[in-house]
């Protein structure tokens, strides 16, 4: 394992000229800032490139520009806005939100995210949910030793390797910060995949020891609690997902069982050949529907949206008695969003059995057969209870999923309902195929779909 490990730190740790542009164009940025006059009391770098607990090629500058408690809203978002504007004076940038607005974009290659926070004394008097962030740089600044920012690294890229790293809704995982007090919680790469493969459900870290075990679990409800040491109302962990926390457990596992650099950086997807994906699209209860991509629209808030539109298709679907085995989503985030649902059947028997009330129940008994004249068959009696046969509203699921489609249309959210006015459709078999063969990136995520296992179980 140690050879291994070797060689992935040698490929992820960004090269000393790397170092050197980053720090440089840091320091330009902050001391231009420093220089323009405004309400701002302060510039700082954060993020993992503060902390060099950045992976090779991760050009992301985070710069914090602080103010007075004191000044309003409205003023710290105006400053703040007029402030980021400035630094990119030449450049292209964007208007980016969190909690609040903040200016973002490209300065030499570099994607750097000048965002405003209030300069406050402790957590406890937050006025904006970036104010934590200086508190996070400053706690692990002491922490880690340079010895311990690569063991960060290895944690970051396994985790991105097994595709379990970032808190965004796409990937519902655990965001760098997570690896960083992993690491400080554990000391090493080692001793934290290995913990890893012996979590448990409601798995509590606490490197303060800030609350007991009654505490924690009374405060949060997750898969992994780990309580933020700068402040202990927060769970860090709270976006990782059920599923992606049992990822996590398993690839642990499956590495330590058979050690391979595959578990860092994957392995090149094996396509099914498309007489293998014939077969799987043509069976029955697959549904394909694809819908417009929305123009910007912030990627973290349409896959929450791409979420909650899945949750609802799965249970109107349900209502019907359209059984679920399996659902997901894809998008190229440009153009189209794909969702999958594989049902039981796609067809269902005609013929609904509707079981009613017990025969010794007379009001209820005599509601039930007056519903129920025109019953395809019955009403009979089945172990003491009113039986019938009735005709199904919906027996087509593809066909039913138009209908919700077009309900959907008008009740969304706005990004999701531009996506779904803009191209909702049920495709046909022969057209997933057409799209299985002319889009690698569709391609490479359906194999992966269709074949419906884990990745890193074939490493």
């Amino acid at each position: 394992m140690n050879k291994i490990l070797n060689t992935v730190i040698k490929r992820i740790t960004p090269s000393k000229t790397e170092r050197i542009k980053q720090e440089a164009l840091a320091t330009e940025i902050i001391k231009k800032i420093t220089k323009i006059k405004g309400k701002h009391i302060g510039v700082e770098l954060v993020g993992s490139n503060a902390r060099n607990t950045h992976l090779r090629g991760d050009n992301d500058l985070d710069i914090f520009v602080f103010f007075p408690e004191k000044i309003s809203r409205e003023e710290f978002e105006k400053e703040g806005l007029r402030i980021g504007k400035n630094v990119f004076r030449g450049h292209k940038w964007e208007k980016a939100y969190s909690e609040h607005p903040y200016i973002r974009g490209v300065i030499k290659g570099f994607d750097v995210e000048i965002v405003p926070a209030y300069s406050i004394e402790d957590t406890q008097k937050l006025r904006s949910a970036v104010d934590r962030t200086s508190f996070h740089n400053k706690y692990l600044q002491k922490k880690l030793t340079p010895e311990l920012c690569n063991e960060v690294r290895l944690l970051k890229q396994f985790l991105k390797g097994i595709k379990a790293y970032g808190a965004d809704l796409k990937v519902s995982s655990v965001p760098g910060y997570v690896t960083e007090l992993l690491i400080v919680n554990y000391g090493s790469f080692k001793k934290t995949i290995q913990a890893m493969t012996k979590w448990q459900e409601h798995e509590i870290i606490d490197i303060e020891k800030q609350l007991n075990k009654k505490e924690a679990l009374k405060k949060f409800d997750s898969s992994l609690i780990i309580v933020d040491p700068v402040d202990s109302k927060r769970n860090v962990a709270a976006a990782l997902s059920v599923n992606q926390y049992a990822r996590i457990v398993a690839a642990t596992r499956a590495f330590l069982k058979k050690p391979s650099s595959k578990f860092f950086f994957g392995a090149k997807t094996k396509t099914l050949d498309s007489g293998k994906a014939k077969k799987l699209v043509e069976k029955e209860g697959l549904i394909i529907v694809q819908i417009g991509y929305p123009a910007k629209e912030l990627s973290d808030i349409l896959w929450g949206q791409i979420r909650r539109l899945g949750k609802k298709i799965v249970s109107a679907l349900g209502e019907k008695d359209f059984e679920l085995l399996r659902n997901a989503a894809w998008s190229d985030e440009e153009k189209e969003i794909i969702l999958v649902f594989d049902l039981e059947a796609n067809k269902l028997e005609k013929a609904q059995k509707r079981t009613g009330p017990w025969v010794t129940s007379e009001e209820h008994s005599e509601q039930f057969l007056k519903t129920h004249k025109k019953a395809l068959s019955g009403p009979r009696i089945e172990k003491g209870r009113w039986v019938v046969e009735i005709e199904r509203e919906h027996d087509q699921a593809t066909e039913y999923l138009k209908e919700i489609l077009k309900k959907l249309k008008k009740s969304e959210k706005a990004g999701i309902r531009k996506a779904l006015n803009k191209k909702a459709k049920v495709l046909s078999d022969k057209e997933v195929l057409e799209k299985y063969r002319k889009n690698k990136e569709f391609k490479a995520w359906f194999s992966t779909y269709l074949k419906g296992k884990e990745e890193f179980e074939e490493y």
